[in-house]
C-alpha cells in the first residue's frame, strides 16, 4: 500500500482495536486518531493506547434513548465534535476513516470535498460497524444523513455481508464497499490449557458482556429454566461477565435447582481468556449486535458457541454444529431447539467442535482484517 498519511476519527479506542491499530501505523506513513472522549462512561475499560498518536477533540455528548422495532431500549450518547474540520486541514491526511455515520462523518465528507482548495487530494472512508438488524427503526432523517454521508464518502468498510447489504441501501456501489471483519488478538489466548471436565459434573456456559436489554439475557434465561425443569438430571452452571441494568433482575431469578448462575461484574480486560478457559460452551443470546467480538475471543479460546442469528458474528463465523449452534432469541420454540441441539451435546463432540472454533478463530485475526483495510485504502487512495 502507498505510504500515505490516515487520520482515524473515532469515539474513543476501546482495548481490542489497540493491537490492531498499531500494525496498521506501520503500514501506513502516519496514522493519527482523533478521538471524542477517552473512554465511554458505560464501558470498564482503561484507557489503552500503546503509543499511538491519539488525540482528543474538542466535542460535545449528548445522551439519548433509542427504541428498537423489536421492543428493548438502550442509552447511547452522539459526540459532536466541534473542531473536526481546522483539526483535519491542519493534519492534511491522505485518507480519512471516519467512525459511523453521523455529524462527524458528515464533517469529514465536507472537508474531502473542500480538501483541494487546499491543494490537497483527501479521500474518505466511513467505517461502518452497521448490520440490518442493528440499523432497523433508525428514521427518516437519519437515513436522509447517511444517504448525504454516502454520497460524499469514496468508499465504506463494513463488518460483513449484512453490513453490506445495508450500505448498498443507503447508495453505496458495490465496488465501494469493502467487507472487513472484526479481529481480535489471537495472541491472548495462544497458551489457555484445554478444558477438563467439571468434578461437579455440570455444563458450563459462560457469556461475556453488558447486562443490558440488548443483549437478551433475561430471555434466554427464560428458556434455560424451562429446559433445566425438563431435565432434572443435568447439572448447569453459567457465568456472567459485565455489569448493567439487568444484573438485579437476573441476580434474583427463581432458579430450578439444577441451575447456578454467578454474576462476576465487570473484569478487566487482560482477565477474560482466563475467565473463558475453564468453560465448555459460550452462550450470546444478543437481539441486536452489529458484530459481537466476544464471539471471536469465546473461539480463540476454543469454545463451542450457541448464538443468536441477530449477531452479524454469528452469521459470519458460525457452522451450524460444527463449531457451533445458531438461534432466533425472538423466537421460543427456535431458541428451546438450540438449546436442546447445544446442551445435548457429548465431552467428545464439544472436544471437535472447540478444534473446529479454534481453526475459524485462526481466519479472522488481525493480520488478515489488516491485509483488508489496507486493500481499502489503497482502492480509495487510487480512485
Amino acid at each position: 500500500m502507498p505510504r500515505c498519511s490516515v487520520a482515524l476519527l473515532v469515539n474513543f479506542v476501546p482495548p481490542y482495536r489497540v493491537a490492531l491499530l498499531r500494525a496498521l501505523e506501520r503500514e501506513v506513513r502516519r496514522l493519527t486518531v482523533l478521538v471524542s472522549t477517552g473512554m465511554e462512561t458505560d464501558r470498564p475499560w482503561e484507557v489503552q493506547t500503546a503509543g499511538l498518536d491519539v488525540r482528543r477533540t474538542r466535542s460535545i455528548a449528548l445522551p439519548y434513548r433509542r427504541r428498537h422495532p423489536d421492543g428493548f431500549s438502550e442509552d447511547l450518547t452522539i459526540h459532536v465534535q466541534y473542531d473536526l474540520l481546522p483539526r483535519l486541514a491542519c493534519l492534511a491526511p491522505d485518507v480519512v476513516i471516519s467512525g459511523e455515520f453521523g455529524l462527524r462523518s458528515l464533517q469529514a465528507g465536507l472537508y474531502r470535498r473542500l480538501s483541494p482548495l487546499f491543494g490537497r487530494r483527501t479521500r474518505l472512508l466511513v467505517w461502518a460497524t452497521v448490520s440490518e438488524q442493528t440499523e432497523r427503526g433508525r428514521g427518516r432523517l437519519r437515513g436522509m444523513l447517511r444517504r448525504l454521508i454516502a454520497r460524499l464518502a469514496d468508499g465504506a468498510v463494513t463488518n460483513g455481508a449484512s453490513g453490506a447489504r445495508y450500505l448498498e441501501s443507503i447508495g453505496f456501489a458495490p465496488d465501494r464497499i469493502f467487507p472487513i471483519h472484526q479481529s481480535t488478538d489471537l495472541d491472548r489466548f495462544e497458551n489457555l490449557p484445554k478444558t477438563k471436565p467439571d468434578p461437579a459434573g455440570r455444563l458450563r456456559l459462560v457469556s461475556v458482556g453488558s447486562l443490558i436489554p440488548r443483549k437478551g439475557l433475561p430471555p434466554f434465561l427464560d428458556r434455560l429454566k424451562v429446559w433445566c425443569n425438563a431435565h432434572p438430571e443435568r447439572k448447569l452452571h453459567w457465568r456472567l461477565v459485565g455489569d448493567g441494568a439487568e444484573r438485579a433482575s437476573l441476580e434474583s431469578a427463581d432458579l430450578p435447582p439444577n441451575l447456578n448462575l454467578e454474576l462476576l461484574g465487570n473484569r478487566p480486560y487482560e482477565e477474560i481468556p482466563d475467565l473463558l478457559a475453564d468453560r465448555d460452551l459460550f452462550v450470546f443470546p444478543t437481539l441486536a449486535d452489529e458484530w459481537g467480538l466476544v464471539v471471536n475471543e469465546a473461539m480463540a479460546a476454543g469454545l463451542p458457541v450457541l448464538a443468536s442469528r441477530h449477531s452479524q458474528a454469528a452469521e459470519e463465523m458460525i457452522g451450524e454444529g460444527e463449531n457451533g449452534w445458531l438461534f432466533d432469541p425472538l423466537d421460543p420454540a427456535a431458541t428451546d431447539a438450540a438449546l436442546s441441539r447445544a446442551l445435548g451435546t457429548t465431552a467428545e463432540e464439544r472436544a471437535r467442535m472447540a478444534a473446529k472454533a479454534r481453526h475459524t478463530a485462526d481466519w479472522f485475526s488481525h493480520a488478515n482484517t489488516l491485509r483488508r483495510m489496507s486493500g481499502a485504502i489503497d482502492a480509495v487512495w487510487d480512485r
